[in-house]
C-alpha cells in the first residue's frame, strides 16, 4: 500500500457511531501495526469571548475536546494494545480539523452520524465534506463493519477515470494485504426502447433495437476486465472477480457490497458509457452502503 506517514486518524466526538469507527480504526491500527491518533474537535463558533460570553470558554472548549479524544484513547485500547495511541483534542470547524489531521496519513476515519452539544462534531453530515477535501482515503464506518478478508471481499467501483484508478490501486492493495477477494465492478445505465422512439431514432419501418445499449455494455465489460488486468500486474497473487452492472451505480454497488468488507470509490469520474460517475457515486454509496466505504482522492496527499 502507498504510505503516507504510517498512521490511522479518527474522528471521535463521543456519540456511538464515533465510537464504530473508533473501534474500526483500532483493529485497522492494529492489524497493520500502525499508530493510531484519536482527533476530537470542539466548534465555538457563534460562542466568543468577551462581551459575548465568559473569556474563558475557549480554555474550557479545549479541555472539552482533549477529554473526548482521551475517552475515545480509551475506548481505542480496548481493541489495540499493542500500538501507539494518541488523543488531539482541537477547538475549530470540525471539516477543517480533521482534513488537517488527516493530510499526512494513511486513513481518516470517520463514522456516519455524531452529536452536536459541545463536540460539535456531527460526523454524518461533515462525511461528504470530509471525503470531498481531504487529502488521504477517508474511511466512513457503517453498516456491518466486520474487516475484509478470504470471505468478506472488497469491492472496487471502477470507471476509465483518474479518480477510479486511483481508488483501484488502494483497493487491490487492501485486497492484497487482507487475503480478500477483489471485485472490480461497473454500472452502465440502459436506454429503454420508449427513450429512443421520443428521441426519433426509430422511423416507421425500422425494426430491432439501437445497438447503443450493446455498446454501453461492451464498454463495461472492457471497462473491467482492464482493472482486472491492471490489479493483477500489481498483486499477482490477487483473487480478481469482474462485474457489470446495469443501473444507476450508486444504487449497483451498494446491493452488490452486501456480503463485504469494504466498498472503495473514488472522489470523481466521468460517464461515458460506463456511466459511473464516480463523483456523486461516492455520495450515494456512503448513505446507502451495507459496509464501510473508502474514498480514495484521485491526487496524491501532496498534490
Amino acid at each position: 500500500m502507498n504510505a503516507q506517514t504510517g498512521r490511522i486518524v479518527v474522528g471521535y466526538d463521543g456519540s456511538e457511531p464515533a465510537g464504530a469507527a473508533v473501534d474500526w480504526a483500532a483493529a485497522q491500527a492494529q492489524r497493520r501495526g500502525l499508530p493510531l491518533v484519536v482527533v476530537a474537535a470542539v466548534d465555538y463558533v457563534g460562542m466568543l469571548p468577551g462581551i459575548y460570553g465568559p473569556s474563558s470558554w475557549p480554555d474550557l472548549f479545549q479541555e472539552e475536546a482533549e477529554q473526548i479524544a482521551a475517552n475515545g484513547v480509551a475506548r481505542a485500547r480496548k481493541t489495540a494494545d499493542s500500538i501507539d495511541v494518541t488523543a488531539e483534542g482541537r477547538v475549530g470547524q470540525v471539516t477543517q480539523v480533521l482534513v488537517q489531521m488527516g493530510r499526512p496519513a494513511d486513513q481518516l476515519v470517520v463514522g456516519t452520524r455524531g452529536r452536536g452539544e459541545l463536540a460539535g462534531s456531527l460526523l454524518g453530515s461533515v462525511a461528504f465534506a470530509v471525503t470531498a477535501h481531504a487529502h488521504c482515503p477517508v474511511v466512513v464506518v457503517h453498516g456491518n463493519s466486520r474487516p475484509p478478508g478470504p470471505d468478506r471481499p472488497v469491492l472496487v467501483g471502477v470507471d476509465d477515470s483518474k479518480g477510479a484508478g486511483s481508488a483501484l490501486q488502494y483497493a487491490a492493495d487492501l485486497a492484497a494485504a487482507d487475503g480478500a477477494t477483489l471485485i472490480v465492478a461497473t454500472s452502465f445505465r440502459p436506454v429503454s426502447p420508449l427513450t429512443w422512439v421520443e428521441a426519433g431514432y426509430y422511423s416507421a419501418e425500422a425494426t430491432g433495437t439501437p445497438k447503443f445499449n450493446d455498446r454501453a455494455r461492451d464498454a463495461a465489460h472492457s471497462v473491467t476486465a482492464s482493472a482486472a488486468r491492471t490489479a493483477l500486474a500489481r498483486h499477482p497473487e490477487l483473487d480478481v472477480q469482474e462485474l457489470v452492472l446495469s443501473g444507476p451505480a450508486d444504487r449497483e454497488l451498494v446491493t452488490a457490497a452486501g456480503d463485504c468488507g469494504l466498498l472503495v470509490v473514488g472522489t470523481r469520474g466521468h460517464g461515458g458509457f460506463a456511466g459511473l460517475l464516480l463523483g456523486s457515486v461516492s455520495h450515494g454509496v456512503i448513505r446507502s452502503s451495507p459496509c464501510p466505504v473508502v474514498v480514495v482522492p484521485s491526487q496524491p496527499a501532496d498534490a
